[in-house]
């Protein structure tokens, strides 16, 4: 999803995390896709993807479901150092499962030239 330049600060981007946690936990996983894409599909469609990856993490966890967030999720932002590959900072933020474990969301942001845009790039097990 493209965004704005001056959404690129601190309080912008977290929001956008705990927005996409929100989504992922409702199971809103066409909203999610729609909204961030997932830059992991690799082929796959995306919402069958998010899916799959999702049921996996939570196998790692033994959790058996994502527990809806009440206010807004917890996340961080950690900005990358200028360089020629576009990577401009990631966004982490944490879904909470229903055994106290998390999975985690990592948005990327991105440039092409003016651009700005940010993408869904993975789930994973967090502990």
């Amino acid at each position: 999803m493209q965004i704005p330049a001056d959404q690129m600060d601190e309080a912008s981007l977290t929001a956008l995390g705990a927005e996409a946690v929100q989504l992922l936990c409702t199971g809103d996983t066409s909203g999610l896709i729609n909204r961030f894409g997932y830059a992991l599909a690799l082929g796959r469609e995306p919402a069958a993807a998010v899916q799959h990856d999702l049921a996996l993490c939570l196998a790692e966890l033994q959790a058996s479901k994502l527990v809806r967030v009440t206010g807004k999720a917890p996340a961080k932002v950690r900005y990358f150092e200028p360089s020629d590959s576009g990577l401009l900072a990631v966004v982490e933020a944490l879904a909470p499962t229903d055994n106290g474990a998390a999975v985690l969301v990592e948005l990327i942001v991105s440039a092409s030239g003016q651009s700005k845009h940010v993408t869904l790039e993975q789930l994973s097990a967090a502990a």
